[in-house]
């Protein structure tokens, strides 16, 4: 959404007795203001990793102030099935302190969280641990940003004996959901094109990438979508036990869609033409006088019933409203797990 308003810079000259204002755009003066001192704040991106009951994850995170000023950081924790996990240490340039701490500008340090995995806990349980950070200016609140870890629980293989007669069902399961062969078995669709790219953190990754990088801020963006989506039929869950899908997305925007409604930019995520997740920016930032503001990696899961049935999946990012914000998203670690 765009905002317009003027800002400018006065000049009060006297003459004879007579006080006599100029006034100055911006733009026109823009070396003649300050730029005011404020915090800023980088996470590095979280991780998605496979685990075994019982076992101890280390996830390690780099905090940065990339503003201007001096602030203190507060840290928030919380495991989304409940599972034990605690902060087990926090080093910056002053050594090991507890939290909350300050950083200087331009400071970076480090943050540990540790997860345990229950003992007794099902494969293909999905554990999503979110780590908030805080930057507190003036003693209040100044901005905040969140990463996600997501632990999946191994599925054990028990082996059964089968005796005749018996009655096979065959089904295709999701293919390629890594994106390591392309977009292999995926269907692409709509104006702002979708291809694969490298995770920008992780450059030997190969992710898929929806919509455009190369569109500017205030130059003519493009309005529409760019997605893809495959077919394949969902293998039918035991009783009691439900089929999901799951990924990671990385949402990279000029945009602010507060509400996630349909008047902004989106990512949305359909099963058979249905919307089951739509995501955006819903933090205020300084829109096209910012580089694209980076969401990080977040987890996403669908629970599609007991299964069995033909399951047409689709990825999309819209861009929406005016040409004046882009949006891409990376999208990786698509899969069909039993739970």
């Amino acid at each position: 959404m765009r905002t317009n308003r003027w800002l400018g810079i006065g000049l009060c000259i006297v003459f004879s007795g007579i006080a006599v204002l100029i006034a100055f755009p911006q733009s026109g003066l823009a070396s003649a203001r300050f730029a005011p001192l404020t915090p800023g704040l980088a996470i590095s991106p979280g991780y998605s990793v496979d685990v075994d009951p019982g076992d101890v994850v280390d996830y390690v995170h780099t905090i940065t102030n990339t503003g201007t000023s001096d602030a203190v950081y507060g840290f928030q924790l919380s495991a989304s099935e409940g599972w034990s996990a605690e902060f087990f240490t926090a080093t910056y340039p002053g050594g090991t302190a507890l939290l909350p701490l300050p950083l200087q500008a331009g400071e970076s340090m480090t943050v540990g969280v540790r997860l345990t995995v229950p003992a007794e806990v099902a494969g293909g349980v999905v554990n999503t641990t979110t780590v908030t950070v805080t930057a507190f200016y003036e003693d209040a609140p100044y901005t905040f940003a969140a990463v996600d870890d997501v632990a999946v629980v191994r599925s054990v293989v028990h082996l059964t004996y089968v005796y005749l007669p018996l009655v096979m069902r065959q089904y295709a399961p999701l293919a390629n959901g890594d994106f390591s062969n392309g977009l292999t078995g995926w269907t692409r669709s709509g104006t702002l094109g979708s291809s694969v790219a490298y995770d920008p953190n992780q450059p030997s990754n190969i992710v898929a990438l929806l919509g455009n990088r190369g569109y500017a801020c205030w130059n003519g963006v493009p309005i529409g979508y760019g997605g893809i989506e495959q077919y394949f039929v969902a293998p039918r869950a035991p009783a009691g036990r439900s089929v999901y899908v799951l990924f990671r997305y990385r949402i990279y925007t000029n945009d602010r869609n507060v509400g996630l409604t349909d008047k902004y930019d989106t990512f949305d995520v359909l099963v058979n033409g249905e919307l089951k997740l739509r995501d955006a920016n819903e933090i205020y930032f300084d829109e096209c006088n910012v580089p694209l503001y980076d969401l990080g990696w977040r987890a996403g899961d669908i629970n599609l019933g007991e299964g069995g049935a033909g399951i047409t999946l689709a990825l999309q990012v819209h861009n929406r409203a005016d040409q004046f914000y882009n949006t891409y998203v990376y999208v990786d670690d698509v899969r069909i797990v039993i739970q």
